[in-house]
């Protein structure tokens, strides 16, 4: 065991019991799932869990369990390598059975588990996800969400447990770094500000240096044998979320909302109000305004790529960066496509399928002027109060067509500028984004521009728990290679379409 790193040791009251019959066969819960612990930490204090499902999960990402005597790797009474250890997550918690192997030593701890001097159990860990609630006086509640499981033992007591794991040089994680929450409530609002003023580029860092240096470890050392599957800090996970804000402006712009309970009402607003002055003693009239109501959902997108072993040892690229950000160029492409265009049950309720969304029509026929026209009518149906953070968002080929308009003194009407800092063209003042997820516009029924502010009239659910997963099964064995899988979920749909305008052809 002298190769794990960051190991966590809990320990909780429960019954381990041996057979009667001298099968050194002996069972009982490891740990019970979502039952607060007692109070933990030495400079900190907090309470925690381990959440349903974590268990689950854990067995069968993890390669092999051993069940140990005080946590000590010498000692092995049973292992899940030969079938003799058998660990199950039922509705109360982490539940094992072992057939103890007839060693000197395993007799001895099979007689005095039997005899009842040994009857604890405690279970050795990495956290791969947590998640912290700010607690009363002082103590925090931490949910442990995502774990790797090492090894389970049975114990005489923590403390000489902890103090003989640490003599063996293993790096036990006792002082757990709980968050600072004023620190976040800060951080929340820097990132609402920074997405609200600055949405083309992120400045936020939100790395943890330890899991990325971690994932770059467990990328080398691939520690993995054929039907394993390891899930990879949640970190590199979010940062695939962070890499969609750059490689899709339009997953960038709309509006963000995050979510843990998989569903989300959002307001759908129909009108713009307005206030009103009145005289003294009179009534204030109550603006008629319409509100809808617009559910945000779960629904799942993902992307998955293999890579050469050799590539993963010999690369000079930093795999940190270069795995989030393929897989996040390989999925934006069905997110912006969801957002523009969805239609089915599993995609997003996109904006050009949307009835209330103003639709300009133009013949395919239509001349330059024509065209021109119909884009400024597009730009008037804005309601200023959004118009300011709309921008064009067009197909590639139409935007080719667009670009050859000129005015009256022969200059063109889409320019070259400066959005947010960064340069980029410009039509009426507006920035142009472009989109393979839009049509070209060359056959009826396309429709090639979409106009709008997506952060006033789009809404995206992010729901917390993005994952990523290596995986190595027997094909990727034989073929020399490692798998990544990317997976979130995620919803969208329009709550204001006063914010957008599209142009169909007829």
């Amino acid at each position: 065991m002298t190769h794990l790193k960051n190991i966590e040791l809990r320990f909780r009251t429960t019954e381990i019991r041996a057979n009667e019959d001298g099968s050194m066969k002996v069972s009982g819960y490891v740990n019970k799932t979502e039952k607060l612990s007692e109070v933990l930490g030495s400079s900190k204090r907090f309470v925690e869990k381990i959440a349903k499902g974590a268990f689950d999960r854990a067995i069968k990402n993890a390669k092999e369990v051993h069940f140990l005597a005080e946590h000590d790797n010498k000692k092995i009474l049973a292992s899940t390598r030969n079938n003799s250890l058998s660990l199950r997550e039922d509705s109360q918690g982490l539940f094992m059975e072992a057939t103890i192997t007839p060693t000197t030593y395993g007799s001895d701890y099979y007689q005095l588990i039997k005899s009842g001097i040994l009857k604890n159990m405690s279970f050795g860990f990495r956290t791969i996800k947590d998640s912290w609630k700010q607690g009363m006086n002082g103590i925090h509640e931490r949910t442990i969400e995502e774990l790797e499981l090492f090894e389970v033992s049975v114990v005489r007591d923590p403390a000489y447990s902890q103090s003989t794991i640490q003599a063996r040089g293993i790096d036990l994680v006792e002082d757990i770094k709980i968050p600072n929450f004023e620190n976040e409530k800060e951080k929340l609002n820097k990132m609402k500000q920074e997405f609200r003023y600055n949405t083309s580029k992120s400045e936020i860092e939100i790395r943890k240096e330890t899991e990325i240096r971690e994932f770059n470890d467990n990328l080398r050392s691939l520690q993995m044998t054929s039907g394993n599957s390891a899930v990879l800090p949640t970190t590199v996970a979010d940062m695939i979320i962070e890499k969609l804000d750059e490689v899709s402006p339009v997953f960038a712009r709309a509006k963000r909302f995050n979510s843990v309970s998989g569903s989300l009402k959002i307001p759908r607003e129909t009108a713009v109000g307005v206030g009103m002055f009145v005289g003294e003693g009179n009534n204030i009239v109550e603006d008629t305004m319409s509100l809808g109501e617009v559910k945000l959902e779960q629904k799942r997108v993902g992307s998955y790529i293999a890579l050469t072993r050799q590539l993963i040892h010999d690369s000079a690229t930093q795999m940190e960066v270069y795995v989030p950000d393929l897989l996040a160029r390989r999925v934006h492409k069905a997110i912006e496509k969801s957002i523009l265009r969805g239609t089915t049950a599993e995609e997003f309720r996109g904006i050009v399928p949307d009835e209330s969304v103003q639709a300009f029509n133009l013949t395919a026929a239509a001349s330059d002027l024509e065209l021109l026209d119909k884009l400024l009518d597009m730009t008037l149906n804005i309601h200023p109060e959004y118009l300011e953070k709309s921008q064009f968002i067009m197909s590639r080929p139409f935007l080719n067509k667009v670009s050859k308009l000129k005015d009256g003194n022969g200059h063109f009407y889409v320019q070259n500028g400066v959005v947010n800092g960064r340069n980029t063209q410009t039509l009426f003042g507006l920035e142009v984004v472009i989109s393979s997820a839009l049509e070209g516009g060359d056959t009826v029924g396309q429709t090639p521009v979409v106009l709008g502010s997506l952060e006033d009239g789009y809404a995206v659910m992010v729901k917390k728990g993005a994952q990523m997963t290596m995986v190595q099964d027997t094909q990727h064995a034989l073929q020399g290679t490692v798998g990544f899988m990317f997976d979130v979920y995620l919803d969208g749909q329009i709550y204001n379409s006063d914010a957008f305008s599209k142009l169909v052809i007829a």
